[in-house]
Order: structure tokens, then C-alpha cells, then sequence
């Protein structure tokens, strides 16, 4: 299978060979609900237009006629829209959180690494920072972290200061990320990445780069396995470690 390589890569796309090379292949992106939510709620911060649709699904010949006189705008459901307005008004009364949004807004900039075409756009490049707007199930401390190696954050945000500095934009020395819940009252903590897990971040990114070279110049993108695969399960109280990046689909923004 050869899959051209002229399109800028994107990180949302790169971090799918974190679960097989055949996913990357096959790669499509598939909205959710939470998913719109949260971007509506990064149009109300960040900038863009939202608007509710009156009806209960996003579908048939009514809604296509709505979106139709709205081609621009994020397109939420009623519900969607309360919460994604909730999330924003969160967002706007944490001080930490709205100083670390001010800058160059959804900017999307591009370089070019080891001979690859890449791209990204970070949500706010402010004055030597750059910073990542996440809604979810939890900004919780205690279970977060956990979130960042799942989604793989923190590659994502390495990723995007390769970016800056490749692209000969001003250098960033900090990478931040504001975590909202979508769920009432919405709490907002503000994470500050620190450079070990920059690093982490980076070691990540690029072992999927060197893989996905390896597999454009070959043509192959390979599934899990090869060959056929022993089954052992373990005994109670055993765990199965999974590394970093088992999971790679987001299923929220």
C-alpha cells in the first residue's frame, strides 16, 4: 500500500501509528458529540462562530438546508451548545487560564523535519509559550496525567515546539495546557509541562516519525501483528503494562 506523503503531517494523524501503521493508513476522522463540544468551546475562547441548531440530531434534509446558510460556523446541538457556553464562562473567570490564552490564536504553522512536510496548529503562541485548550471528562490532578499519556499531550505539544523553532518563528521555552471539564461546574486547572516531560513528549512523537518513514518508503503499513499471536491470559492481581500510547483515538477534544 503506498500512501503519499506530499501532505503536511499533522500530529493528529502521526500519533495513530501509536496503535498500528494500518490505522494510520486508514485514518478517518470521525466526530463525536464531546468532540463538538469542545469546539465550540475553543470557537467561544479562541475565536469563531457557534451556532445551535434548533432540531434533536444533525441530520436529514433540515439540517442540511441550516448549515447550509451557516458554512462557516461550528454547529452544535441545544445541549451541546449550553455546555460548550458553560466550559467558556468557566474558562474566561480563571486568571491563569485566560493570560496563558492571549496571543497568536489557531495559527497554523509549517516546517520541515528530516525531509517530512509537517503542520500544526497550537491553539495560543504567546510570548514564549505556547498553550493547549483540552476539555474533557476531568481535569482532576490526581487522574489527568494519566488523560496526557493516553492522548499522548505532551507529544502533541513537543511536536508543535519542534514546530515553532523549525518554522523560524520566536523560540518557546514553556508549554502549558488549560484542562476543563465538559461537565458542570467545569473545573479549570492549568497544567505547566515540565522539560522531563517535554522530553518524554519528543522521544514519543519522533519513534512514530521514524516508524512512519520507514513504512512510507516501504509501502507497508502493518496491523498488530504479523504472524499468529499466543494468547496467555494472567492470573488476578497481574497487570498487563500497555505503555504510553495503547490508546491514540481521542474521543474528546
Amino acid at each position: 500500500m503506498r500512501i503519499h506523503n506530499t501532505d503536511p503531517l499533522r500530529f493528529s494523524r502521526l500519533k495513530l501509528m501509536g496503535k498500528s501503521p494500518a490505522h494510520y493508513a486508514a485514518y478517518v476522522p470521525t466526530p463525536t458529540g464531546a468532540m463538538e463540544t469542545g469546539t465550540a468551546a475553543d470557537r467561544l475562547l479562541l475565536g469563531g462562530a457557534v451556532v445551535a441548531y434548533p432540531g434533536h440530531v444533525r441530520r436529514g434534509k433540515e439540517y442540511e438546508a441550516f448549515a447550509a446558510k451557516h458554512p462557516d460556523a461550528c454547529i452544535v446541538t441545544q445541549k451541546e451548545g449550553a455546555l460548550a457556553l458553560g466550559i467558556a464562562e468557566a474558562v474566561n473567570k480563571c486568571p491563569d487560564a485566560m493570560r496563558l490564552l492571549k496571543g497568536v490564536r489557531q495559527e497554523t504553522i509549517y516546517w520541515d523535519f528530516n525531509g517530512r512536510a509537517c503542520r500544526g496548529t497550537p491553539d495560543v503562541r504567546g510570548d514564549g509559550f505556547l498553550t493547549d485548550l483540552k476539555t474533557g471528562e476531568t481535569s482532576d490532578p490526581r487522574f489527568f496525567p494519566f488523560k496526557v499519556r493516553r492522548f499522548a499531550y505532551h507529544s502533541q505539544m513537543s511536536y508543535y515546539e519542534t514546530g515553532v523553532a523549525l518554522s523560524g518563528l520566536p523560540p518557546v521555552t514553556q508549554s502549558y495546557i488549560v484542562a476543563v471539564e465538559q461537565a458542570p461546574p467545569h473545573v479549570v486547572t492549568v497544567y505547566r509541562l515540565t522539560e522531563q516531560t517535554i522530553e518524554m513528549g519528543a522521544r514519543l512523537w519522533r519513534t512514530w516519525f521514524e516508524q512512519l518513514q520507514v513504512c512510507e518508503a516501504s509501502g507497508q503499513f502493518p496491523a498488530y501483528s504479523q504472524s499468529i499471536v499466543d494468547l496467555e491470559l494472567f492470573e488476578d492481581g497481574e497487570l498487563l503494562e500497555l505503555g504510553d500510547a495503547a490508546e491514540v483515538v481521542e474521543t474528546t477534544a
